[in-house]
């Protein structure tokens, strides 16, 4: 009978600790398709009516994207701003881009923030991008957008 309940316990460990591994290694790891350029140039809908344009040369820009704080009172607002964008990732979430968007006046703080995409449309039915979304990570609440990549072609 002790046998038993040691075997069962160790078969628990065990179950357990391939369970965390297997979750670190999915949460926490590098996409098996490395993000490029491609992956997340061209035009990006929003569920609210933003529009987000990323080009080929490292520009990005936003309109009517609702939420942000960077603005000079600090309160929620729509955000129109240009900017210029690198592949990056924070280390909790998917892979991305890092967007710091250059806005008009001197009150008016840093305002950048990254875009995770969910998927890099490589894989999927359709290959066109249509399937990638994407989201800043910082815009959170009730303006929070989720975005869709027209498709690519």
């Amino acid at each position: 009978m002790q046998n038993l309940a040691r075997a069962v316990l160790v078969l628990f460990a065990l179950l357990v600790l391939v369970t965390v591994k297997v979750a670190l290694s999915v949460e926490g790891s590098e996409p098996s398709v490395p993000l490029t350029a491609e992956d997340v140039t061209g035009t990006w809908q929003g569920d609210h009516g933003a529009r987000l344009e990323v080009t080929a040369d490292g520009r990005a820009r936003l309109t009517d994207s609702s939420g942000w704080t960077c603005t000079p009172s600090g309160a929620p607002a729509a955000l129109t701003a240009e900017g210029v964008w690198t592949i990056d990732r924070i280390s909790d979430e998917n892979p991305g881009i890092l967007i710091k968007f250059t806005l008009d006046g001197p009150s008016v703080p840093y305002c950048g923030d990254y875009f995770t995409l969910d998927g890099t449309g490589k894989s999927g039915a359709s290959g066109d991008g249509s399937d990638v979304r994407g989201h800043f990570s910082r815009q959170g609440g009730a303006g929070r957008e989720t975005y869709r990549r027209t498709p690519t072609a």
